[in-house]
């Protein structure tokens, strides 16, 4: 869980993901760096490994696979890093309260 690549960016935003063959889930995002997200999904059955379409705000989808689950918290690495300017927007103009 541990084993970042980048920068995480701790941030309070509005998400949400979609499995492949289900229904949208509305989430908060907590973290963000260029490679992944970790989010809370209060009732996650999430498995290591499926595949998720993110929505952070309004940007997306982001294509991500779930590389662990503790309880209610997901962390996801995206298939395609983020672009800086993309990352610093979500840290800089969409995190509702810092964290």
């Amino acid at each position: 869980m541990e084993n970042r690549r980048g920068n995480r960016h701790f941030v309070r935003v509005a998400g949400a993901y979609r499995e492949r063959q289900g229904g949208s889930r509305d989430v908060w995002i907590k973290d963000v760096s260029a490679t992944g997200c970790r989010f809370f999904d209060k009732f996650s059955v999430l498995k290591v490994g499926t595949e998720v379409s993110l929505k952070l705000g309004n940007i997306g989808p982001l294509h991500a696979h779930v590389r662990w689950r503790e309880g209610s918290l997901v962390g996801a690495e995206f298939d395609q890093p983020l672009h800086e300017a993309v990352l610093g927007h979500v840290v800089e103009f969409m995190s509702q309260d810092g964290g």
